[in-house]
């Protein structure tokens, strides 16, 4: 799609053509394995600023690479977009938890898991094998020492109700976070897209415990990659029921489906970050 032609299509879907019409700021999430949040605002030169929702998340508007400090080399901070750091503040993993990441590469998800989970637990993060590199650097650099790292195909993963919580922030279209995804993008690429995600989410479900949560999660903007595919799980697996997301102060739209009011889709309107979908679904006993 060309660029207008993509914000027309846009509009059509979520009925505001300015819904993608915001400048992304950058952010970053402190790193509380590392470094508690107020001796890193203490030693920290880096000019930054508070979000309301998540203590650990950081606004900065300085033109510097992050990559490049001595926070970030330390393992003190990851960067990370604000809509990225929202699914796993859904899942709300617990100490001591037994948890998947079923698609966890480059793993900011992850290690933001894991910090969660204060070191905690298990948290098993998933991906294919030509991924693992950059996924067993971050999970290495941040110390997550609570992860265990495997490379499966996720189309294929062989565990059933072994977990309390599941992450699954699928591969999908990115046009929420990749201004380059517009020229590649079209119904039928979502479409061939939507199947390999219905798998996932049913390996992903069946990987869940009687009473666990799942937490789906996109960074596009098409029915087909998100309502669709979380009412083809409503369809084939009764046990699992779309639950209300409770997380305060973040601004968002409802899905855009009767069975999916209870999804968040986030737009760079509402936080000046990437797009994203989000569904929170509980396997009931």
């Amino acid at each position: 799609m060309e660029p207008r032609e993509f914000e027309e299509w846009v509009g059509t879907i979520t009925g505001d053509k300015e819904a993608i019409g915001t400048a992304l700021q950058q952010s970053f999430r402190i790193n509380t394995l590392k470094i508690p949040i107020e001796v890193f605002d203490e030693v920290s030169e880096l000019k930054n600023k508070k979000i309301k929702w998540d203590e650990s998340g950081r606004t900065y508007t300085d033109k510097f690479d992050i990559g490049n400090t001595i926070e970030y080399f330390l393992g003190y901070l990851h960067p990370q977009s604000l809509s990225s750091m929202i699914p796993p503040l859904v899942l709300g993993p617990k100490a001591g938890e037994h948890v998947l990441d079923l698609t966890a590469a480059p793993g900011s998800k992850a290690t933001q898991i894991s910090a969660i989970m204060e070191n905690t637990g298990t948290l098993v993060a998933n991906d294919l094998p030509e991924k693992e590199t950059t996924l067993v650097a971050n999970v290495a650099r941040l110390g997550a020492l609570n992860v265990i790292i495997t490379n499966r195909d996720a189309r294929d993963w062989p565990l059933k109700n072994e977990f309390d919580r599941v992450l699954l922030d699928v591969p999908c279209s990115a046009l929420g976070s990749n201004l380059n995804a517009m020229k590649r993008f079209s119904i039928s690429y979502a479409e061939s897209l939507a199947l390999v995600q219905k798998r996932l989410i049913m390996k992903g479900f069946d990987a869940l415990k009687e009473g666990g949560t799942l937490v789906y999660s996109t960074c596009t903007y098409s029915i087909e990659e998100n309502e669709n595919v979380i009412e083809y799980l409503l369809s084939v697996r009764e046990e699992a029921k779309i639950e209300k997301i409770e997380l305060e102060y973040v601004p968002h739209d409802n899905g855009l489906t009767a069975e999916c009011k209870k999804c968040w889709r986030i737009y760079p309107k509402h936080l000046n970050s990437d797009g994203f979908f989000i569904a929170k679904i509980t396997k009931t006993e």
